[in-house]
């Protein structure tokens, strides 16, 4: 989905620049001097939206069934052959029924005991519309609620408790607006609202006492879940081109399909490598992992994270330890040490860390070792992590890593 955004940004800039009167078609009952006709002419032209025998009827209000419709349109979601049945009151034989499953994750249904329904002739609300808003951009993922931010509408306690956050999202993110200080979130759309609303979405951007009744309480879909993150290098590729050499404070080099470093820099004595990544992207369970490989040296590398800049927590193997410290201070030889395990060194081994949200366990080989508990974990550079010590004795004595693996728990 977050790739589509992008490209229906793209075909929006191109044809907004092109006159509408040159494909639109035109309807009767929206002149151009009508406060949607940009709009609603690009969605006709789209083929997104109809009209009924030339005319659109912008002032009608809008079914859920309708809104489905429209919203797989505009966002070119895909359309699935093998769609089961969610709703009870949206059958196979249903006219909107492959709109609705498909637009499942985005839209609100009913939920009464292990009964679902859509009720699709219902008017979308506006309510309705705030969260496929917020979940169609991934707003719900990427954006946090202050929910006082509905303290500015005077009929706050008719929104759904359970769709509060999607609202404040979408009132913070200038999705939609109030009115005179009230939301109203229960208020049917029209036909010209709802084309007006899906086109700033997707323009300008990389449901109720009802909900509570005899028919069931008003619920939300889970969002689908992004593509989980891993990268992974078993360093094939002599430029490095998964890392952020230009942030590093060493010359790190491949050999014979391994990495390691060759300092640059005469005061540093902590090397470090990041991994290129978008760090924003970071998730808070993640898995690090290297083999490090140690010929004729004590270790003296090994993994880093929570860093920024020189700044970091360090996971390093010595000749007869694993061991976990902070470096503050790249041209500092001291390193802060939280916590050490005896281990013997091997000539190959095999460094994990696991971090879940403020905790993170360290693994050799794959025996757990050690774990840390209730730590500031903020920081979002990582990757690899060498000591002076290990290089001053290049070429006959050199600590490598091979196999590097970062994913998310």
């Amino acid at each position: 989905m977050r790739k589509l955004i992008p490209i229906l940004l793209a075909i929006c800039l191109i044809f907004t620049a092109l006159p509408f009167a040159q494909a639109a078609p035109r309807f009767s009952d929206v002149p151009t001097n009508f406060w949607a006709y940009k709009e609603i002419s690009y969605m006709a032209q789209k083929g997104i939206i109809e009209g009924y025998n030339g005319k659109f009827r912008p002032n009608s209000q809008i079914t859920r069934a309708e809104f489905a419709k429209i919203m797989v349109a505009a966002a070119e979601l895909d359309i699935s052959r093998n769609l089961a049945q969610t709703f009870q009151d949206v059958p196979r034989s249903h006219w909107a029924f492959p709109y609705v499953e498909s637009a499942k994750p985005y839209l609100t249904g009913y939920k009464s005991g292990s009964r679902y329904t859509y009720k699709p002739n219902d008017e979308a609300v506006r309510e309705d519309i705030a969260v496929a808003l917020v979940r169609l951009l991934g707003y719900d993922r990427t954006k946090k609620a202050d929910l006082d931010d509905l303290d500015d509408f005077k009929d706050r306690s008719k929104i759904s408790d359970n769709l509060r956050s999607y609202i404040a999202i979408a009132v913070d993110q200038d999705l939609i607006k109030g009115y005179n200080g009230y939301f109203r979130p229960q208020d049917p759309i029209t036909r010209a609202e709802a084309a007006s609303l899906l086109y700033r979405a997707i323009l300008e951007r990389d449901d109720d006492d009802d909900d509570k009744n005899d028919n069931g309480e008003k619920v939300v879909f889970p969002s689908p879940k992004p593509a989980a993150l891993s990268i992974s290098d078993n360093f094939s590729d002599n430029q490095l081109s998964k890392w952020d050499r230009d942030a590093a404070n060493a010359r790190w080099q491949v050999i014979n399909g391994r990495v390691t470093a060759f300092s640059a820099d005469d005061d540093a004595e902590h090397f470090f490598l990041p991994l290129d990544y978008d760090q924003s992207d970071k998730p808070e369970n993640y898995q690090l992992q290297v083999d490090l490989i140690a010929q004729g040296t004590n270790g003296l590398g090994g993994l880093y994270f929570n860093g920024d800049g020189d700044d970091a927590t360090v996971v390093f193997l010595t000749k007869d330890k694993i061991n976990v410290g902070k470096v503050t201070d790249s041209d500092k030889d001291d390193v802060k040490i939280i916590a050490t395990h005896s281990y013997q060194l091997r000539s190959s081994n095999q460094i994990r860390i696991e971090v879940r949200d403020d905790d993170f366990k360290v693994y050799v080989n794959g025996v757990f070792v050690l774990e840390q508990k209730n730590q500031d974990l903020d920081e979002d550079e990582l990757g690899l992590y060498l000591q002076r010590e290990a290089i001053e004795h290049l070429p006959q004595r050199i600590t490598y890593f091979d196999n590097f693996t970062f994913k998310e728990l």
